[in-house]
């Protein structure tokens, strides 16, 4: 809804549609509860939002100069042809490539997708770019506020903008996924709606012919592979399951053969980008019978060719993760001793945690309980503690066995 209609009333308008729609879904749930559902649910919701957003643009302007902006073929599409598929696939690309505007920072083209086209709330986005809810809030205004400057037209092709702004929309995409997958706020662990709107988002990118499909077809994969996990991944409370602990069984075959049919299509390319990598990683734990037959071994050495991408804590620590695996819990934890000091505040609940989960698997349960502490004084999801907790019992349950 809002992809469409900022395409007929201007980018302008973003906040004022933003407020509409949500506004039309109140009115909704008043309407609906007394008169019952009408036969087009989305059409009705659709010409409603229309109808109030000329109605408050009347009000605001004169009415000559409303003429002269919106009325025309824009606003006398019939609504069943705004919901055609064409016209929504072609809306919400064109929404897409306009916040990825190169005028704008990186991280405030990031921010603005994730608000007006995602739904994210500013939380969400300052936890998924590790900043705060204030600051996301007047970056997201400053955006606009140069979008409106600019008068960014919708209606230019998308395409022709594929190539410059190609790299932020993945970039985009992945974030979407990322918080889905492991959400930062809330009470749940998997938002599965946020991953689906980014394997949408992702198959909507690749069906724009370029030399980044391939790389396109990458980042599906890595986003099928992890989907594919999510039945085994939490369990009847919603708490979190260990990929050791996870029934392999339970794992979507269906989304596992579709990720390996978007990984090879992803190698036709000179380019390894970094969701090559992690999209292969993803493949190796999907294509183990068992957590104990994992290739390790290969998975570090996509971690290594990670670093070289990019060199940052986070994969520092998951590769240390696989070291662990690999070679020994001690290689590991020495690998995590050598970026203790450069371990920023939203990543130490991750860096303890593995610390004290290298411990536990060298028995040192006691070591293993006060780093699983330091994790748990670090985490803000309840769902975290939870699991935290959990481990902390294990290891006084060991502790007292070893005892």
């Amino acid at each position: 809804m809002f992809s469409i209609l900022i395409r007929l009333f201007g980018f302008e308008n973003s906040s004022l549609i933003e407020d509409i729609i949500q506004e039309t879904f109140l009115s909704a749930m008043k309407t609906w509860s007394a008169k019952g559902v009408p036969e087009n649910p989305e059409a009705w919701l659709m010409q409603v939002s229309k109808n109030k957003l000329i109605n408050d643009l009347k009000k605001k302007s004169n009415r000559a100069r409303l003429n002269e902006q919106y009325a025309g073929e824009r606003l006398e599409e019939k609504v069943e042809e705004l919901y055609l598929d064409k016209e929504i696939k072609d809306s919400q690309l064109r929404v897409l490539f306009a916040c990825c505007n190169p005028f704008l920072s990186k991280k405030e083209q990031i921010m603005l997708t994730l608000k007006i086209l995602s739904g994210f709330n500013n939380t969400e986005i300052a936890n998924a770019l590790l900043s705060t809810p204030e600051a996301v809030k007047k970056a997201i205004y400053r955006a606009k506020s140069s979008l409106l400057k600019q008068q960014v037209n919708l209606n230019t092709p998308h395409i022709h903008e594929a190539a410059q702004r190609i790299d932020m929309v993945h970039r985009i995409i992945y974030l979407i996924f990322n918080e889905g997958y492991k959400s930062t706020s809330g009470n749940e662990v998997i938002n599965e709606d946020l991953c689906f709107e980014a394997s949408r988002l992702a198959v909507l990118v690749s069906s724009i012919k370029g030399n980044h499909q391939p790389e396109t077809y990458a980042l599906l994969a890595l986003i099928y592979f992890s989907m594919a996990r999510f039945p085994s991944r939490l369990n009847a409370d919603g708490e979190m399951i260990e990929l050791e602990l996870q029934d392999r069984t339970k794992w979507d075959k269906k989304l596992i053969q579709a990720a390996t049919a978007f990984l090879a299509k992803s190698r036709n390319t000179g380019t390894i980008t970094s969701y090559h990598l992690e999209a292969t990683i993803s493949s190796i734990h999907c294509m183990a019978e068992s957590f104990e037959s994992t290739d390790w071994e290969s998975i570090t050495v996509c971690y290594d060719k990670l670093l070289e991408l990019e060199d940052n804590p986070v994969i520092r620590i998951n590769r240390a993760i696989a070291i662990s695996k690999w070679k020994g819990p001690e290689l590991g934890a020495k690998q995590l001793d050598k970026i203790e000091n450069i371990i920023s505040k939203p990543i130490k609940q991750l860096f303890y945690a593995a610390k004290a989960a290298m411990f536990f698997q060298e028995k040192k349960y006691e070591m293993a309980k006060t780093y699983y502490q330091v994790a748990m004084d670090h985490s803000k999801h309840e769902m975290d503690k939870k699991f935290l907790a959990k481990k902390i019992q294990l290891c006084n349950t060991n502790n007292i066995g070893l005892n």
